[in-house]
């Protein structure tokens, strides 16, 4: 194993492992220590994060506030003016890039993030509420991949045939819809968009998963990874930002979310 590859190892390392290691005869006080610096760092990271600092800017915005947002994500003077009607939300991610939950303030590559967030004012800030629907949504995109395949789909993989044009116009069209029929009805396109890693989106969310929420779930591109608190996907996973249009159906919200900058909801 390698120097880096060894101390990825040792940080992700919980005590009761390290404890069963040392009943092994390890000598494991190297290890511990790496693993107890790395939960403190974890730590120090949760709890940089302070989104109450954002309260007295969800109603009024202060020209400084305006300014520094629509700099962050480079407006023009015109465009600025949108932002102080827009309405400010929590955007919960539901599922990111990989890359984005390891601290990278040089990352400019582009990554993609689904956020879940509600418009309406019961539920804008409700961390709970967000909590819940995001692990809901990604347990129904679960049990949609997760079908047993059929005996077609079977024989097109055992023929390495899984990639070709015909796979993907009989046999993969067959399978997502096959995957979202054990779905609640109003769940189903929306689950069936988000199995399509690539594609990009904003879908309402339905009954069954907003409870009553005026809810959404979008796609959204970041091109810089420092634009994050600590330049990573926060511990709760919820990035505020600025909604100033309607999301897009067919684009997600890369053009109308604007992300508010890290030093205003970090203590």
């Amino acid at each position: 194993m390698g120097e880096k590859a060894t101390q990825d190892w040792a940080k992700n390392l919980t005590p009761e492992q390290i404890a069963e290691y040392e009943k092994q005869g390890m000598d494991m006080s190297e290890y511990k220590i790496i693993a107890e610096e790395h939960r403190a760092e974890q730590q120090r990271i949760a709890e940089s994060v302070d989104l109450s600092k954002l309260d007295k800017f969800k109603n009024a915005r202060t020209p400084e506030f305006i300014d520094e947002v629509a700099k962050f994500n480079k407006l023009s003077d015109k465009n600025k003016q949108k932002l102080e009607n827009a309405q400010l939300v929590y955007g919960r991610v539901v599922q990111a890039h990989g890359a984005l939950f390891q601290s990278d303030p040089k990352n400019k590559s582009g990554c993609g993030i689904v956020f879940l967030y509600a418009t309406d004012e019961a539920h804008r800030y409700d961390e709970v509420w967000l909590t819940k629907t995001a692990h809901r949504i990604s347990e129904m995109k679960a049990s949609a991949e997760n079908q047993p395949p059929s005996a077609l789909e079977k024989m097109f993989r055992l023929f390495n045939l899984d990639d070709s044009f015909l796979w993907s116009i009989t046999v993969g069209s067959m399978i997502e819809k096959k995957r979202v029929k054990i779905l609640p009805e109003d769940c189903q396109s929306f689950i069936r968009t988000l199995c399509l890693d690539t594609s990009t989106f904003a879908s309402k969310l339905g009954e069954t998963l907003s409870d009553g929420a005026d809810a959404w779930c979008a796609t959204y591109t970041l091109s810089d990874q420092s634009k994050l608190p600590n330049a990573q996907i926060p511990h709760n996973r919820i990035i505020p930002f600025l909604l100033t249009e309607e999301a897009y159906s067919h684009r997600g919200i890369s053009d109308v979310a604007m992300l508010i900058p890290p030093a205003y909801y970090m203590k």
